[in-house]
């Protein structure tokens, strides 16, 4: 539908809102709670869908929301009510994720020392992923950077953000120390592991 006609037909309800001094507002509200069934219907349908569309991003969503509740036309009593609820599951979630993290991440991490001690104590026996691992991405302009490079910048900065020295979350980014359009690579040496806020950060002061 036309952007003209929108306002045509907004323009039109206005006034006949006000040639009838205000009774169409008032009928309107007579329904409202069916407007209000008609949403929550909708954003259910929409949420079962997602789900079920994206199984495996589900608990970014119940994590985010709290965030969400505030914008719904629900009164307190009925947010107040589901708001703990929906609190108890997405702390249960990000445990759920914190847990898996340590475990594979410890895991990782003693793999990864073990490939750092490897390459630091006989550079000339290095293994074939080792010198995939070394080598690749002197000469590149893609950005994208495979998970084994990843979590082997993690893992030589001990799983810790480079910037704010904190333990990496699950959801750590790696960035390239030198922009690729400045002449930087995906070569390991110019890659860092940071936290999402301070990626945030370098990235929004880069933007400047």
């Amino acid at each position: 539908m036309k952007l003209e006609i929108i306002i045509f037909l907004i323009t039109v309800f206005v006034l006949a809102n006000t040639y009838f001094e205000g009774k169409l507002i008032n009928k309107l509200k007579q329904y409202e709670k069916y407007y209000k069934m008609a949403l929550f219907a909708f954003i259910g349908l929409c949420v079962y869908l997602f789900i079920k569309k994206n199984p495996g991003n589900y608990k970014e969503l119940v994590t985010h929301a709290n965030s969400y509740i505030k914008y719904l036309p629900i009164d307190r009593n009925t947010a107040s009510f589901i708001t703990p609820i929906i609190d108890l599951t997405s702390k249960s979630i990000t445990n759920e994720l914190n847990n898996n993290y340590n475990f594979s991440s410890s895991v990782n991490n003693q793999q990864s020392q073990n490939l750092l001690t490897s390459i630091n104590n006989n550079q000339n026996y290095l293994s074939k992923q080792q010198q995939k691992i070394l080598s690749s991405g002197n000469i590149s302009t893609k950005r994208s950077v495979s998970e084994t490079k990843k979590k082997y910048v993690a893992a030589s900065q001990n799983w810790h953000c480079k910037h704010c020295n904190k333990q990496l979350p699950a959801w750590f980014e790696v960035d390239h120390v030198k922009k690729l359009e400045y002449g930087g690579s995906n070569n390991i040496d110019n890659l860092e592991a940071l936290c999402r806020d301070c990626h945030g950060k370098k990235t929004a002061f880069e933007n400047l």
